[in-house]
């Protein structure tokens, strides 16, 4: 009776329903950016950026941003219809009022064009030679060549209709216009039309293009046209196109075609048509134009829709809305028959066949719909591993084991070894052995890491490891042993178990990647440029790659460069594939990848799954143009192609730039460097660096970027600028500020110097005062005390003895005397010295009748001298005058004294002949040499002629 009930379920469930597969499209509508959601015409500049011309507005993307263009900004009319970029690279606009051309970031509106003002211009064609043509809806097409206007074309010259759709060049140099009756070409100067006399199956024509093969691709409103040059070849619905209504045509670099109608896009290789629309994953059935950029993808602008970016049919994606009983898709294991099978966390299972969804009526047999796991035995038997048990089909027929034969619950994988045994994993009750119909139970109590086990594999040498929640374990021959964050490990959470086609284990955690090395664990994280610690599994592939789920996509891991790279280079190894590239959901799940006999990876998400051909996938070889977009300084915006100065306070910089990439716009690296602030180049995925509080000085930012195949931009992007010193860090105002701080210890230090000069002033003049008064009068007063004791009958030797006490004692007055003078601060002058020399000469020369002659009469007298010049020059002059007292017989002394740029020279000589042959030699002389010396001064003695002395010395005077 089961059996009979399991036949009609088969026969019920065999009635299946075949759904749509989900594409790879990207939508950008408004919600984007995009300024309005109808796309006319889309085109791309040398620069990278995309253009998009809609109902309202002019539309620049760079795969993140839009930026907008209306008439505030410079077009004629935000109406825009049409576009062309031709090889200078300006962006040719056609609007409701005619034509604009962009250049930079400048908007023209060229007086050549005037006569198009009043016309709307639906198409722009620059032709080989250069001359510039434009297609108006409903004033025919215009010809400039050469900067002026060459004519109009219109029906009255032989055109088929006014209203110019669309304009191309043949390879023999031929002009082809779409008219909306029928298609018209230019030769030789001469038109001539084609309609549906001619083999056309609709007049009105929406697009044109021309192959390479020297064939015309038309768009009809009745289908795709080809012609050779002799005949037309059309295709329409009955040979696959989605739509007769066509609307745009786009031909790839290898031949192939894209084909917009009103009703989704068909790509034509040349014999079958592949179609897709809003089913497909298109936003709007109704595509206005089509565009393939430098990387190969294509662009569709729809009507209503925004634009669509197709990257590829490398993913086809399923969730519920195209039959998946559940979104959260755990497992997938594929029968001997070629088909797939997909288990589901609350989905149960459920096949996937040649688009189609079939459940085989097992899920009402199951214990349970909550599926963690699938697996096909070598015996071709397939495993169910659920939260409330285990299953097994064979044969078609489904035994799930029973409590008394498997009492374990939350079955997370099973593995089948070399000796036929299978391990299976479970959640709470550790790893169950499977062998000759007979379960054993392994736990923590037997020395497992712990009892939440997900996964387990068979190494080279039949050990098997086992992956758990406390670590990994590797188990052979009834001995355990333990790995855990100590050994290596990232983390104690292991989720997924690999062995690599080297035998190398690979533990897959919570906290990032580890392979073991043969005595431990080696991570790869985010440190090392895995793209997310979380990873959910790891498979590999033929081709050596390995493939990583995590919570951002699926990461594909090439080992080879990883290791062979230095570690600035490491995360070129890394690719990730996630809902930019079609994935249908950024998070995976635990264990939900698989391999299918075809080479197709199949990865289990929250969201559905996704089927990815990896020979399919060509990445993106083209490298992405980086430009620098903006620089704002302190809230100051500042055009980057030029080099520009900021004052001090303007020293907080942000600089935007932009890796132009559509394939994975968020996933491009960029290095950047600003000169003397990076020690060495930065990486980051971020779009804009800020840098606070900068330094003055001159700086250079370089930039450039990486796409997700690893190839750099080909060019470094640079912007130049310096930012000013504040005043205060500015040469002049420190050499100001030094001459202040210089000026101020000056007059400090005069002060002080005067101080201590006046203080030392008042000290000599109370010094010479107290030696005169003091020591002067008592040598005085024993001088003639001395004197009243001569006047008395003292014995003569008395007398004698007092003589010589009275003599000495005037000696030393006179001695004291000219000490209290040198010292006195108040015979500091030249005039003072002068009186003083006139003073001695006065007491010693003229009472030997000698005539003296003072030689005075250029000197300053007011002038200070320091003490030790005036004391040591006035007792150079005391001792000559006393030589000549002592021994001169002339009758005539000459005294000069010269004082000249702080110079001085004294010059004494007197016209007697007593010195002639004797020595220039004696105490006398010895002790003016010596005081000569102490002051710096240079003694010349002269006796052949007399007697002569010259001291010639500084004199510092003040």
């Amino acid at each position: 009776m089961k059996k009979i009930i399991l036949i009609l379920i088969l026969l019920i469930a065999f009635q299946s329903i075949s759904y749509a597969q989900l594409y790879p499209f990207r939508t950008f509508s408004i919600e984007q950016g995009l300024s309005e959601s109808v796309v006319y015409d889309i085109a791309q500049d040398k620069d990278g950026y995309i253009w998009m011309a809609t109902g309202f507005g002019l539309n620049r993307f760079d795969g993140i941003r839009f930026e907008n263009y209306f008439e505030q900004q410079g077009l004629n009319s935000s109406r825009t219809r049409s576009l062309f970029v031709d090889d200078e690279n300006r962006i040719w606009v056609g609007t409701e009022a005619g034509v604009n051309y962009m250049h930079g970031d400048s908007i023209y509106s060229d007086p050549l064009y005037a006569p198009l003002t009043n016309y709307t211009v639906i198409s722009i064609y620059k032709d080989d030679s250069g001359d510039m043509w434009f297609g108006t809806d409903g004033n025919g097409i215009w010809h400039f060549s050469d900067n002026q206007m060459i004519a109009q074309y219109t029906t009255s010259n032989g055109l088929g209709n006014n209203q110019i759709r669309a304009i191309t060049e043949s390879s023999s140099g031929d002009l082809w216009f779409a008219t909306r009756n029928g298609v018209t070409f230019l030769s030789g100067g001469n038109f001539r039309n084609f309609t549906v006399e001619d083999g056309l199956p609709a007049n009105r024509i929406r697009d044109i293009q021309a192959d390479d093969n020297g064939n015309i691709w038309i768009g009809s409103r009745n289908g795709l046209v080809r012609y050779n040059g002799e005949e037309f070849e059309v295709h329409n619905t009955n040979d696959g196109l989605v739509n007769n209504l066509i609307r745009t045509i786009t031909l790839t670099d290898d031949k192939n075609l894209w084909i917009g109608t009103e009703n989704g896009v068909s790509f034509f290789n040349g014999s079958s048509f592949k179609n897709y629309t809003v089913e497909s994953g298109l936003s709007n059935n109704i595509i206005y134009s089509s565009f393939i950029d430098v990387e190969g993808n294509i662009w569709l602008g729809s009507f209503g829709g925004g634009a669509n970016l197709f990257i590829g049919d490398y993913f086809a994606n399923y969730n519920t809305d195209m039959g998946l009983p559940n979104n959260l898709v755990t497992t997938f294991t594929e029968d001997e028959s070629g088909q797939v099978w997909i288990g589901m966390y609350g989905g149960g299972l459920t096949a996937l066949n040649n688009g189609q969804f079939q459940g085989f009526g097992y899920n009402e047999l199951l214990p349970d719909d909550q599926i963690y796991t699938l697996f096909t035995d070598s015996d071709k038997r397939m495993w169910i591993g659920m939260r409330e048990g285990l299953a097994r089909i064979e044969a078609g027929t489904l035994k799930v084991f029973s409590d008394e034969e498997f009492p374990f619950r939350k079955v997370r994988d099973v593995m089948e070894t070399s000796d036929g045994a299978f391990w299976i994993s479970t959640y709470d009750d550790g790893v169950v052995r499977y062998k000759n119909d007979k379960f054993e139970q392994i736990t923590d109590g037997e020395g497992l890491a712990s009892n939440r086990v997900l996964k387990t594999v068979e190494g080279d040498d039949g050990s098997i490891w086992i992956a758990t929640y406390g670590g990994v374990t590797r188990y052979k021959e009834r001995e355990f042993q333990s790995f855990a964050i100590q050994e290596g490990l990232p983390n104690n959470a292991v989720m997924n178990l690999l062995k690599d086609d080297e035998g190398t284990i690979w533990a897959a955690t919570f906290g990032g990647l580890a392979w073991f090395d043969g005595l431990k664990f080696q991570s790869i994280t985010t440190n090392n440029g895995l793209p997310d610690d979380v990873c959910y599994f790891i498979h590999q592939t033929e081709n050596g790659f390995y493939w990583i789920g995590t919570t951002n996509g699926v990461v594909r891991f090439n080992s080879d460069m990883y290791f062979d790279t230095s570690e600035r280079e490491r995360k070129q190894a890394f690719q990730i594939l996630n809902q930019e590239q079609g994935l249908i959901a950024n998070e995976l799940n635990l264990g939900a990848v698989y391999e299918d006999s075809n080479g197709h990876l199949w990865f289990g998400t929250v969201e559905g799954f996704s089927r990815f051909n990896p020979k399919a996938y060509k990445g993106n070889q083209v490298p992405p143009k980086v430009h620098i977009t903006r620089v704002n300084a302190s809230g100051r915006e500042y055009k980057p192609s030029n080099f520009f100065t900021l004052s001090h306070d303007e020293n907080y910089l942000e600089i935007e730039y932009a890796g132009i990439n559509f394939t994975a716009p968020n996933q491009v690296l960029y290095e950047y460097r600003l000169s003397g602030i990076d020690p060495d180049w930065q990486q980051t995925n971020a779009r804009s660096v800020k840098y606070p509080s900068l330094p003055p000085g001159e700086y250079s930012f370089r930039v450039h970027a990486r796409n997700i195949n690893g190839t750099w931009s080909e060019e470094l992007e640079t912007v130049n600028f310096q930012i000013l010193a504040p005043f205060w860090m500015q040469w002049w105002f420190w050499f100001i500020i030094s001459g202040i701080v210089i000026g101020i210890i000056y007059l400090f230090y005069n002060y002080y110097r005067a101080r201590k000069m006046i203080d030392i002033e008042r000290m000599r003049v109370r010094i010479a005062s107290d030696l005169h008064d003091d020591v002067g009068a008592s040598l005085t007063e024993i001088a003639l005390q001395s004197d009243f004791l001569q006047a008395t009958d003292a014995d003569p030797e008395l007398k004698k003895t007092l003589e010589q006490i009275g003599t000495q004692s005037r000696k030393i007055v006179s001695s004291l005397d000219d000490i209290v003078w040198s010292i006195d601060a108040r015979n500091d002058t030249l005039g003072d010295l002068t009186d003083r020399m006139q003073d001695y000469v006065l007491h010693t020369l003229e009472p030997k009748n000698m005539n003296v002659h003072y030689d005075f009469d250029n000197l300053d007298m007011n002038n200070k001298l320091p003490v030790p010049v005036k004391e040591n020059v006035y007792l150079i002059f005391k001792e000559a005058v006393n030589n000549i007292s002592k021994y001169s017989n002339g009758d005539e002394v000459i005294i000069k004294l010269e004082n000249q740029n702080g110079d001085f020279e004294l010059f004494i000589k007197d016209n007697g002949t007593t010195g002639r042959g004797t020595k220039k030699t004696g105490q006398g002389l010895r002790n003016m040499d010596m005081r000569a010396n102490r002051i710096g001064a240079d003694l010349s003695i002269e006796i052949d002629n007399g007697f002569s002395i010259r001291v010639k010395g500084k004199l510092n005077t003040n």
